[in-house]
């Protein structure tokens, strides 16, 4: 179905330039993991040979439900491959993300607190100075289709290129950036995303590139085709 893509500037005064234009984009069915991937389900890929170490904090017989983090935007591929899914697009993601009312963040347009969000609240992760298990959150942060972390916790890898200038003429249906541009896109913020707050709004837009391994506020989840 179709959603609104982009920065809604009727409830958000934070918009950047490459949010813009506000457009609709209609997607094919689809399915989103409900959590970012657990530190414990990337260890079955690891046990099977498939996918590699994370380089840092990696833990998941202490931390088995904690978001895993260190990971590239390869490995990240490789895991969702593994599991018979792929990263999703941009456009997936924010449509999980935020749904078809065009609100600022997964829970509506209320201010991001740590009520919604693990996030940099005067402090790391609400005071914890680390990631949360996934879905710490939940209910009162979740996405309209009932997603976790959407929002805070870990940034998330997706599919896509990034460039700033993509929204102007990228295609109104099924949009995904698969030309080379400045990094892969990251999307959703995090635990400790500092003063840039405005990062857990849905629209926001960030990237890296692809060989960054040692985001230790990076993770990712997986989507397949309906």
């Amino acid at each position: 179905g179709s959603f609104w893509m982009g920065c809604n500037a009727t409830v958000d005064s934070q918009c950047e330039g490459d949010e813009s234009p506000y457009h609709e984009v209609t997607l094919s069915g689809f399915y989103m993991d409900k959590t970012e991937v657990t530190q414990s389900e990337y260890k079955k890929c690891i046990d099977a040979g498939e996918c590699d170490t994370p380089s840092c904090i990696w833990d998941p017989t202490g931390t088995p439900n904690r978001p895993v983090v260190c990971v590239n935007w390869t490995q990240a591929g490789e895991y969702c491959a593994w599991a018979g899914k792929r990263l999703p697009t941009e456009a997936e993601w924010e449509k999980a993300a935020r749904g078809t009312d065009g609100r600022k963040y997964p829970w509506g347009n209320e201010t991001a607190t740590c009520e919604y969000a693990v996030m940099y609240e005067g402090s790391n992760g609400c005071g914890t100075g680390t990631t949360w298990d996934v879905c710490g959150k939940s209910p009162s942060g979740d996405s309209p289709y009932g997603l976790c972390d959407m929002s805070g916790n870990v940034w998330e890898w997706v599919s896509d290129w990034y460039d700033s200038d993509y929204y102007t003429n990228s295609p109104s249906s099924n949009p995904t950036n698969t030309v080379s541009g400045s990094g892969r896109v990251m999307r959703g913020g995090s635990f400790d995303y500092g003063h840039y707050y405005y990062g857990l709004r849905a629209s926001y837009r960030l990237y890296d590139d692809p060989s960054y391994g040692d985001g230790h506020d990076l993770g990712f989840r997986c989507a397949r085709p309906q």
